[in-house]
């Protein structure tokens, strides 16, 4: 009988401590917390908008591109119809664009190295004023677009041959005509290329300022 009794008490005593338990739980959220936590979904990355726009954008300039049959010709003549002693200049296009054809040989040659007009004007470096685009040309932009891509003609025109209405490129005073224009571009590259790498001399085709007949077929 005695410890029926005592199996009552503690039975008693714990029922109220359950119940004081359950009140204050109740009364602290506890369980209602528990209760949202459990419906939660993870939260996404902070940067996954940004990869899913990055990756959007990237397939559509890629749609822009594929969707394009715009193509540029491996190889250019230069110099057609030279006035000066020196004759044509074949110009491999394909692999200054696409290969690592930099002074340092570790890059291709940005297009706007050449097609200096073809960028922001904010991105001009003196003596350069003429902007012809709001976004740097690349091989992307160019497939995108409608506008063509200006001649080196189109502005630094042959001597004694400017069109009506037109200007030759002028730096303090001096006239850039088409070859000089050439030859500004192309000998300060190569000549750049030697310096850091003299081993190019070895290579077939390969010409600095001296080396005239390399590149010209003489008139």
């Amino acid at each position: 009988m005695r410890n029926l009794f005592k199996l009552i008490v503690v039975g008693i005593f714990a029922l109220v401590a359950l119940t004081i338990f359950l009140n204050r739980g109740a009364s602290n959220g506890y369980f209602r917390v528990f209760a949202q936590t459990a419906n939660v979904t993870p939260t996404p990355p902070a940067n996954a908008n940004t990869n899913t726009n990055a990756a959007t954008n990237t397939a559509k300039t890629n749609a822009n591109v594929a969707a394009s049959n715009k193509t540029i010709p491996d190889e250019f003549t230069l110099g057609k119809d030279s006035v000066s002693e020196y004759g044509e200049v074949a110009f491999n296009h394909k692999n200054h664009a696409f290969q690592n054809y930099s002074a340092d040989g570790k890059s291709a040659v940005a297009c706007v190295v050449c097609h200096h007009t073809d960028q922001p004007k904010s991105e001009l470096k003196p003596p350069l004023v003429t902007s012809n685009r709001d976004a740097a040309l690349t091989m992307a932009v160019f497939q995108a677009s409608d506008g063509k891509v200006l001649s080196c003609r189109a502005c630094h025109f042959q001597e004694g041959s400017v069109p009506e209405g037109k200007t030759m490129p002028k730096i303090a005073d001096k006239e850039y005509n088409n070859e000089l224009a050439y030859h500004i571009n192309c000998n300060t590259c190569h000549d750049e290329a030697f310096k850091l790498r003299p081993e190019l001399k070895k290579k077939a085709g390969f010409a600095t300022t001296k080396d005239c007949n390399i590149c010209h077929k003489t008139n």
